[in-house]
């Protein structure tokens, strides 16, 4: 079966979709623990807080509406995330937001490398993104975000 190609390249295949999946998933777990750094941040990280939490529930968005468009069903979220450890005061809290920035950069690193070239750019802008603002919330730059292997 051949694939007709769009002005953005060809239709995502199995691997892409399953990098948007992947992706997606990432961001259903970001949603859920943005709640609890935002409750637990403080005064001085709520705002930055809210603002990456309706930043990733766009992203999330965005994401499920790929995998409907390309005639898969998106992975609803968990009602519940098990957290990488206790989150009781503003630096767990913080510790938590660089967790998540990093694990969604190395999701849109896997989604860099399955799009296409015409594709790429936009997820490596979500890496970029993510990357930065693990720096925001205290984490250590690296030099290849996503790629802790590499670093």
């Amino acid at each position: 079966m051949t694939t007709t190609p769009s002005p953005e390249g060809p239709r995502p295949g199995a691997i892409e979709l399953a990098a948007v999946a992947a992706a997606l998933a990432g961001e259903h777990a970001a949603v859920y623990a943005y709640g609890i750094v935002g409750g637990q941040a403080g005064q001085r990280y709520r705002r930055v807080a809210l603002e990456r939490l309706s930043w990733h529930g766009l992203q999330r968005d965005l994401l499920a509406a790929q995998l409907s468009a390309a005639g898969t069903s998106p992975q609803p979220a968990e009602a519940a995330y098990t957290l990488p450890f206790a989150v009781t005061t503003v630096a767990g809290a913080r510790r938590l937001a660089v967790h998540v920035e990093q694990a969604l950069a190395a999701a849109y690193a896997d989604l860099v490398a399955a799009e296409p070239p015409a594709r790429r750019g936009q997820a490596a802008a979500w890496l970029a993104q993510c990357a930065v603002q693990s720096w925001r919330w205290g984490g250590v730059p690296q030099a290849f975000p996503g790629l802790p292997e590499r670093g």
